[in-house]
């Protein structure tokens, strides 16, 4: 797994920015390079062919985000930066990143009630349905390192897609332990005794400490969100196999249950079905 572009999307509305520390975080990791992207709405009264007023509003935007990213600049970081002028700027973020060439994209977030996240498609629902690469949901401002990570498994996964899916987790989770001197745990959870995995062979199979490997006969994302709770952990890091269509516009996938119930950023890679 490599990490060469990193998509940072910033919200304009508000001055703490934990999307920005941690791609400048990642960035001094990896070498990296940050594209910050802003997409913000039209002024109140401007209507779709009203281009000077988007002209403004995206060079005054402008001109706040180069004030952010200077920081990152002066720290060394290669950044870029883009604003666009949109009413559905839920919808842009995938797109623009593609564009970007991102190999990650980082988003600031925080709790939803359960009606807001179905009924409203929020950014984050947005993200996790339509982008193609990995997503890191952070919540964490002002946590400076991780020093534990947690990697959500399924070795008892009973097709290939979800088996990919578990090594692509592996994948990322070993390259950012790597890269933080980080400790490394897993996490599978299982249905019935018929598929249980055992401690041990869990820590076997990810080739961790037998200490850092936690199973549980439990919703996937009930024994996930109690172990991140236990370790402390900044960073869970979890797998989504992508879908098209109907099935991908569903909401309840573990990735989506889990962000408002564990307090620490979540990464989230995907597999095409």
């Amino acid at each position: 797994m490599q990490i060469k572009k990193l998509f940072c999307v910033v919200d304009p509305t508000v001055e703490a920015q934990p999307a920005l520390e941690r791609a400048h975080y990642i960035a001094a990791g990896t070498a990296a390079s940050v594209h910050a992207y802003v997409c913000c709405e039209p002024p109140a009264g401007a209507d779709v062919a009203d281009m000077e007023a988007r002209k403004a509003e995206a060079a005054r935007v402008r001109e706040w985000l180069e004030q952010k990213v200077a920081p990152l600049r002066e720290d060394g970081d290669e950044v870029t930066t883009e604003v666009e002028c949109e009413r559905d700027w839920r919808g842009a973020l995938a797109p623009a990143a593609a564009r970007a060439g991102a190999d990650l994209i980082v988003k600031g977030t925080f709790a939803h009630s359960m009606l807001h996240r179905r009924f409203l498609k929020t950014s984050d629902y947005q993200l996790l349905r339509h982008s193609s690469v990995p997503v890191l949901l952070s919540k964490l401002n002002g946590v400076d390192r991780i020093d534990r990570i947690l990697a959500a498994v399924d070795f008892q996964a009973p097709d290939d897609a979800h088996r990919a899916l578990t090594e692509r987790v592996l994948d990322y989770a070993r390259t950012l332990a790597t890269m933080a001197e980080a400790d490394l745990h897993c996490v599978n959870a299982y249905s019935g005794s018929l598929n249980r995995i055992s401690p041990a062979d869990l820590a076997e199979r990810a080739g961790i400490d037998r200490s850092n490997a936690h199973v549980g006969d439990e919703r996937p994302e009930t024994l996930i969100t109690e172990i991140a709770g236990r370790i402390e952990t900044p960073l869970v890091i979890i797998g989504s196999v992508a879908r098209s269509g109907l099935s991908g516009a569903v909401v309840g996938n573990t990735a989506e249950k889990i962000l408002d119930t564990v307090n620490a950023d979540i990464l989230t890679v995907f597999v095409e079905d």
